[in-house]
């Protein structure tokens, strides 16, 4: 809520086709960098968004879980807290079906997140600036009768996955998870979807985001685990 590119009427409608018995928010969902940069701070869709969780609430009597990132690093202040029927905190674990998940953020275990912020707020800016040429870029390929392309997204997920070898960052997870007696770990911040085995058989998932790649993970009644699109969901 706030970024200029996240696709808020499109969670919005995803969350409708939904019933579920926990919704976790996985951190960053209130861009707390932004808001602070426009002047319209909250608008009709945003509240359209909490609306559609409330209503998830009433209808399916869902648990909530609010798990704060570095975007959203205001809620800091109030971790751990329950407001309006939404527990925040830093993170959760999930126990059900003989399998234990840890679920954080992730900007933690982020070198230049922790460590070197005004990095990280530049390169918020640049993928903002990158959002906007794509769009124009894309207006010109469908002219052309071309297939939309994303530099933005290619160019994030480069610079994770480099991220990803400097800093160790999967390996760290994959400790944390190990450290907690988990046999996996779910997070998002690389903006990823992603499911895959890191070392000591621990399973990494990423829910990806909600600005490109507007996904989630789901878990079905058997205890599966799968990265849920919203083309799938919606437009299927």
């Amino acid at each position: 809520m706030g970024a200029p590119f996240s696709k808020i009427s499109e969670v919005t409608r995803f969350l409708t086709r939904l019933s579920c018995d926990r919704l976790i928010l996985a951190g960053d969902i209130v861009d707390g960098w932004q808001l602070k940069l426009i002047d319209d701070k909250w608008t009709v869709r945003q509240s359209a968004f909490f609306s559609a969780i409330m209503k998830m609430k009433e209808a399916f009597d869902t648990e909530v879980v609010y798990v704060t990132g570095n975007h959203d690093d205001f809620l800091d202040y109030i971790t751990p807290c329950q407001l309006f029927n939404i527990s925040f905190i830093n993170e959760y674990i999930i126990e059900e079906e003989g399998k234990r998940y840890v679920v954080i953020h992730g900007h933690a275990f982020d070198s230049v997140t922790s460590g070197f912020r005004w990095i990280s707020k530049f390169g918020d800016v640049a993928y903002n600036f990158l959002l906007k040429f794509n769009n124009i870029w894309n207006k010109a390929r469908e002219k052309s009768g071309k297939e939309k392309y994303s530099f933005s997204k290619a160019i994030k997920h480069g610079v994770k996955k480099a991220v990803n070898l400097i800093s160790g960052f999967e390996s760290d997870l994959a400790n944390f998870a190990h450290s907690k007696k988990c046999d996996g770990i779910i997070c998002g911040h690389i903006h990823h979807p992603e499911d895959k085995i890191l070392k000591n058989g621990i399973r990494y998932m990423n829910c990806g985001d909600w600005v490109e790649s507007l996904t989630g993970l789901v878990e079905d009644e058997s205890g599966e685990w799968r990265i849920l699109r919203y083309s799938d969901l919606v437009e299927g």
